[in-house]
C-alpha cells in the first residue's frame, strides 16, 4: 500500500473513481428514459447522483475511523457492527465476482457478432475463442495489487466511453436515423410497472462504493476536503453523461430504443468501432471488479482463520496473540490537542494469499464465463442486495454510528450528517425491496 507521500494524484484518483463508476450502465440509459420520460427520467438519474454521492462521502468520513492505509468496509464494520462484518464481505464479494463475470459474459456475447468469421475456428466456438483471447488482457492486469496502476488501462477505457457517447449524441444531432427504427417519446411515466421495470438500471448506474476505500487508502491527499472534491467531481460528471447520453439515445429512438443503445444503430463503420469500444470497456472494466471482489475473499479467508480454523491452536495457547499478529493501535489528535487511540486488528494480506486468491477467481470465473450463457436473473437478485448494501446501507450504518461518536457535543453539522446518513440507509432498503421486486415479479 503506497504512503501518503508515494500515494496517488487526485487526478489519478480521480480517473479511477470515474471509471469505476462509468460502466455498461451508461449504454442503458435511454432505455431508462423510454420507461420513465424525459422529466421523471432526469429527476431519478439526479436523486441517484445526490444518495450514491453521499455514500461516497460518508465512506471518506468515516475512513479516518480506520488505521490509515488500511479503510475497508470489512476494517469499518468490525469497529461497528462487527458481528455483521464477514457477512457484508460475503455480499460484496459476490456482487463484485458476478459483476466481473457478466463483462466475460458479455465480451463472449459481443465479439462473435463483430467478427464474423476466424480463420479455422468453427462458429460455435467463437464464443469460447474470444473468451480465451481475453485473457491475454484480464490476467496480468487482474494481478496489479493498486488501482492506481491500472490508472491508464482506465483512461483508455474512458476514451472508449466518450467516444461512445459522441456516438450517440453525434447521430441525434445529424438526425440520420431511418423514421421506422423511431418510436413515441414521453415526457412523464405511463406506468408504475415500467418504471420499477428499469429502476436499479439509474440507481446501479452510479455504483463506485466498491473501490472507494481502496481509492481513499492510495490517495496521496487524504484530507476530507479533497476527497470530498474528488467525489463530487467524479458524480458531477457521470450524472451529465449519464443524463446526454439517456436522452440523446432516447431522442433519437423513442420506446424502440434497445437495452444497449449501441446496438439500436444500423451497421456501418462508426457503430462497428463503437461495438468494438463496449469490449474495450469492459475488458478494462473487469480487473476493477475483481479488486474489491479479492479483498473481500481475503477477509473472509481471515474471518474464518481466525473464528473457525484457529480455534483449537487458540485453546492450547491462550495468552498468545491472536493469530501471532499484535494489534495495531493509531494515536490520533484532537482538534482540542488530546489523544486517543483506536486500537484494531490489521487484516494481514501477504503476497502469497494475493496470488492464491487472484488464481482462483481468474479460473473460477472463466469457468463461469464459459458455461453460462446467461445469469441475468441471478446478477439482478444479487445487485439488488448487494449493490445496495455496498452504495447505501453500509455507508449509512457507518455514518450514523460513528460520525460524532468521538465527542459528548456533536456539532449541528455532524447531527445533520448523522440523521442523512440513517435517511441513507433506510433508502437503501427501500431500494433494496423495490429492486427485488423488478426482478422476482416483473
Amino acid at each position: 500500500m503506497p504512503t501518503i507521500e508515494e500515494g496517488a494524484s487526485t487526478l489519478s484518483s480521480s480517473i479511477s473513481l470515474v471509471k469505476t463508476i462509468l460502466g455498461a450502465g451508461l449504454l442503458s440509459m435511454p432505455l431508462a428514459y423510454s420507461t420513465d420520460g424525459i422529466v421523471f427520467g432526469t429527476f431519478i438519474i439526479l436523486l441517484a447522483a445526490a444518495t450514491s454521492g453521499y455514500g461516497l462521502f460518508l465512506q471518506c468520513y468515516v475512513s479516518k475511523y480506520v488505521p490509515v492505509g488500511h479503510a475497508t468496509f470489512f476494517n469499518v464494520c468490525s469497529i461497528t457492527y462487527p458481528q455483521l462484518s464477514v457477512v457484508f464481505d460475503v455480499a460484496i464479494a459476490i456482487q463484485c465476482f458476478g459483476c466481473a463475470i457478466s463483462y466475460l459474459v458479455l465480451i463472449g456475447d459481443l465479439m462473435p457478432t463483430i467478427v464474423t468469421y476466424i480463420p479455422h475456428i468453427a462458429p460455435e466456438n467463437h464464443r469460447l475463442f474470444w473468451l480465451l483471447v481475453s485473457t491475454v488482457i484480464t490476467v496480468p492486469l487482474s494481478f496489479l495489487k493498486n488501482l492506481d496502476s491500472l490508472k491508464y488501462t482506465s483512461i483508455l477505457a474512458l476514451v472508449a466511453i466518450f467516444y461512445m457517447s459522441g456516438l450517440v449524441v453525434s447521430h441525434y444531432f445529424v438526425n440520420d436515423i431511418p423514421s421506422d427504427l423511431k418510436g413515441e417519446i414521453i415526457l412523464g411515466p405511463l406506468s408504475l410497472t415500467g418504471v420499477c421495470s428499469t429502476f436499479s438500471i439509474i440507481v446501479f448506474a452510479f455504483t463506485g462504493h466498491q473501490n472507494m476505500f481502496s481509492i481513499i487508502n492510495e490517495a496521496k491527499d487524504r484530507s476530507l476536503s479533497s476527497l470530498t472534491s474528488l467525489v463530487n467531481f467524479a458524480v458531477l460528471i457521470s450524472a451529465a453523461l449519464f443524463i446526454v447520453v439517456g436522452l440523446a439515445g432516447y431522442l433519437t429512438f423513442g420506446d424502440l430504443v434497445n437495452g444497449n443503445v449501441i446496438l439500436s444503430y444500423p451497421s456501418g463503420p462508426s457503430t462497428t468501432l463503437g461495438r468494438f469500444c463496449i469490449v474495450f470497456m469492459v475488458v478494462f472494466s473487469f480487473p476493477l471488479m475483481l479488486h474489491p471482489a479479492r479483498i473481500s475473499c481475503n477477509n473472509i479467508y481471515y474471518w474464518l482463520k481466525v473464528n473457525l480454523w484457529h480455534q483449537e491452536q487458540k485453546e492450547l495457547t491462550e495468552d498468545s496473540p491472536l493469530l501471532g499478529e499484535p494489534i495495531e493501535v493509531e494515536v490520533d489528535v484532537r482538534d482540542d490537542g488530546s489523544l486517543h487511540s483506536k486500537p484494531t486488528h490489521i487484516v494481514p494480506f501477504s503476497h502469497t494469499t494475493f496470488v492464491i486468491i487472484t488464481t482462483v477467481l481468474l479460473i473460477v470465473g472463466y469457468i463461469l464465463a464459459i458455461s453460462l450463457k446467461s445469469f441475468a436473473f441471478v446478477l439482478a437478485v444479487v445487485g439488488a442486495t448487494g449493490s445496495t448494501s455496498i452504495s447505501f446501507i453500509l455507508p449509512g450504518l457507518f455514518g450514523y454510528k460513528l460520525i460524532g461518536s468521538e465527542s459528548d457535543d456533536p456539532t449541528p453539522l455532524e447531527v445533520i450528517f448523522k440523521w442523512l446518513s440513517l435517511a441513507l440507509t433506510v433508502w437503501g432498503f427501500a431500494v433494496m425491496v423495490l429492486c427485488l421486486y423488478s426482478s422476482l415479479a416483473l
